[in-house]
């Protein structure tokens, strides 16, 4: 059977709950895919990243309570630095 490629985690950020999907770290993985998946993995939970000090960005108030009042779902972003090791190959831009 295949590795997953995605798992769920349930955390708490800003003091709302989150169902958070993210990219699972594959055994046969390069230590340096395995270092920024763990990284981007701990910012994903915590709303903060470990290797760059990025913080995720929470939509206002409005925003959060208009969403949970249609059952919408949020997307949260985080703007990592330059050189952060959660920024695998592909994901800065050119």
């Amino acid at each position: 059977m295949p590795e997953p490629l995605y798992d769920v985690t349930v955390a708490e950020i800003g003091g709302q709950r989150a169902l958070i999907v993210q990219p699972s770290i594959p055994d046969g993985a390069s230590d340096a895919l395995k270092n920024g998946l763990a990284i981007r993995r701990a910012a994903n939970v915590t709303g903060h990243c470990p290797g760059c000090g990025a913080r995720v960005q929470m939509p206002n108030r409005q925003q959060r309570r208009a969403a949970a009042r249609t059952g919408k779902i949020i997307h949260l972003a985080m703007e990592h630095e330059h050189g952060c090791g959660a920024l695998l190959d592909g994901d800065e831009a050119a």
